[in-house]
């Protein structure tokens, strides 16, 4: 299934050969008709998709037609969503400064329009780009940008201003100042984001960057577009975009207190609608939108219960509650990983050091008990997958799940280590922090520290705090040799961020030092051919897993208590945000 969603993706990014300056020229790309321009009125059933070849195979790409119904009639209820989250992160609107939170999503995609949309079954489809491509020799992506797209104060969406934000994001000097680690990354590849023609932003990498895509897309990350500024980066522009954000996506924030609430208003010239040539409507069936900060789970329930709340995260321990007040609780599918990361283990001066030391570890976590015990069972839990790679990433195989709980294996790689029994090892420091995401991350660090205690004799210390601050003393390098048991978003590609953490010796969030793992993780995320590249990825992923420099524990499907107010509504899969709103109607 990943291989024919990889597939789709590769061929609806239509392959065109870009000429850029500063470089022998490459043929001129061949002007491709916009695949959702179509008229609004125009009722004809919808094109069978034509098949885009393979990449590199020719430079007369093929589009793949998307029609669009006939607008609908949209009945606006005149009232108010309530959402709860636990978590706003640091409340930054430009992702590029943010570190990478987990709780910016929980408002960015409300605020901000993205190059390239999913729809419900994770398909990358057109969005702000009417189109974009990938050049033969993989170093050149091209996005057309759609005409008629507005930003929440009226302007029309520019090539400039997608061209100005993907130089601050991803321009070559932007990793002296991102604070998201991949875009650190991208800049450290990139040779130049320019204009090719007055609607089209090509980037260019030092090397095939094939999944490039999905970076600008909201299919993963929150590299949205914004109202280009003076400079790529200032700090006082960027404190006032805070202040008063202006974005493209289907709300706007028009009123704001920092620690407490977001109130949003419906765009109604939203661009993702049937007037725009899209083949669906996007913006939500509702007024306003009011997302409250709200850490502790049970202040949530109780406000779902008494109506104040539409929508909270929740876990299964008050799912009764939420039931007998007529709400319900709907599933996010694979929506967060639980991983165990073992920090600057390529330094020899640390018992982590020995690939056996961390296999053993791994072997040691009773990984069932904590799904059954701390998460409810099956349902909500799944032991499946590594890193943030679930069923539903490409590259998956079952042979990637968690290792099973083998105490005596243990032991047995620990004492070959030279530590038998935890003799000489010293203290063993897990850092983690209480997560509003994932529930019972806690309770589960200290799960694992006493097996380990227990079964490998470990004198262990879990330490907690919050999570800014352990990212910190992380890129910092204070807490090498130690542990960090953390929650993480699902990926539907894991390229970009593989080649952050194995690719590229010079990242702050790399995880080794071994110059063959670079080696085989730069060839593999250059490979463009769709069947090689999935083929390799799951080779290079089993390796990696091999080496255990991160393992896994599973993934939660996320649940999220639904009042009564709220008749309909589908989340996507791989979201630890509430997606999908505009599939939301109300009462």
């Amino acid at each position: 299934m990943v291989a024919k969603i990889l597939t789709m993706v590769l061929g609806l990014t239509l392959v065109l050969a870009v000429a850029c300056g500063g470089a022998p020229a490459a043929p001129e790309p061949t002007a491709v008709p916009d695949p959702t321009a179509t008229q609004a009125a125009d009722t004809a059933p919808a094109a069978e998709p034509t098949a885009a070849p393979a990449m590199g195979e020719t430079s007369q790409p093929t589009a793949t037609p998307q029609m669009a119904a006939p607008p609908a009639e949209v009945e606006v209820n005149p009232g108010k969503l309530t959402v709860m989250v636990g978590d706003l992160g640091d409340e930054r609107m430009d992702y590029a400064l943010t570190g990478g939170l987990t709780g910016g999503r929980n408002y960015a995609r409300i605020v901000h329009g993205f190059l390239i949309s999913i729809n419900e079954r994770t398909e990358m489809v057109p969005g702000i780009a009417s189109q974009w491509g990938l050049s033969a020799d993989g170093l050149t992506w091209t996005f057309t940008i759609r005409k008629g797209v507005k930003f929440h104060d009226g302007s029309e969406v520019t090539a400039e201003d997608a061209l100005w934000t993907l130089q601050h994001y991803w321009g070559p000097q932007a990793f002296e100042y991102v604070k998201q680690p991949t875009a650190a990354t991208a800049s450290r590849s990139m040779d130049r984001i320019e204009l090719s023609e007055p609607d089209r932003v090509n980037l260019t990498t030092k090397i095939p960057n094939p999944d490039l895509a999905f970076g600008v897309s909201d299919a993963q990350y929150s590299f949205a577009i914004m109202p280009k500024r003076a400079e790529l980066h200032d700090e006082e522009e960027e404190l006032a975009y805070d202040a008063n954000p202006i974005g493209a996506g289907f709300m706007s924030l028009e009123e704001r207190v920092p620690a407490s609430v977001m109130k949003f208003e419906r765009f109604d010239e939203f661009y993702y609608q049937p007037d725009n040539g899209l083949p669906e409507d996007k913006r939500v069936n509702f007024q306003s939108l009011d997302l409250y900060l709200v850490p502790e789970e049970a202040t949530r329930v109780a406000a779902l219960r008494s109506g104040e709340a539409d929508i909270v995260p929740a876990s299964l321990t008050t799912k009764q509650q939420v039931e007998a007040e007529g709400g319900r609780i709907v599933f996010g599918q694979e929506g967060l990983v639980l991983e165990v990361r073992y920090l600057g283990c390529w330094e020899p001066q640390y018992p982590c050091h020995d690939k056996r030391v961390r296999q053993a570890l791994d072997y040691a976590i009773d990984k069932e008990p904590i799904r059954d015990q701390l998460y409810g069972g099956p349902e909500f839990f799944q032991v499946k997958g590594w890193l943030a790679i679930t069923p539903s990433t490409i590259g998956y195989i079952p042979t990637l799940d968690p290792r099973p709980f083998d105490p005596d294996k243990a032991r047995q790689l620990l004492a070959e280590a030279g530590y038998p029994g935890g003799e000489g090892f010293g203290k063993l420091i897990v850092n983690t922090w209480p997560s509003t995401a994932m529930p019972f991350m806690v309770e589960g660090a200290q799960l694992a520290a006493d097996s380990w205690k227990r079964e490998l004799g470990l004198d262990v210390e879990v330490r907690v705090a919050d999570e800014t601050g352990i990212k910190k003393q992380w890129y910092g390098g204070e807490i090498h040799g130690q542990i960090m048991w953390r929650d993480n978003e699902t990926k539907m590609d894991m390229a970009s961020s593989i080649f952050g953490q194995y690719g590229d010796p010079e990242s702050f969030n790399r995880y080794h030092g071994d110059p063959e793992l670079f080696r085989i993780t730069q060839e593999t995320v250059q490979i463009l051919d769709a069947d090689k590249r999935t083929e390799a990825l799951t080779k290079l992923y089993v390796r990696l897993r091999d080496e255990t420099y991160w393992s896994s524990v599973g993934y939660v499907n996320i649940p999220w208590a639904v009042g009564p107010r709220v008749l309909t509504w589908q989340p996507y899969p791989l979201a630890t945000f509430p997606s999908a709103l505009h599939t939301i109607t109300l009462k």
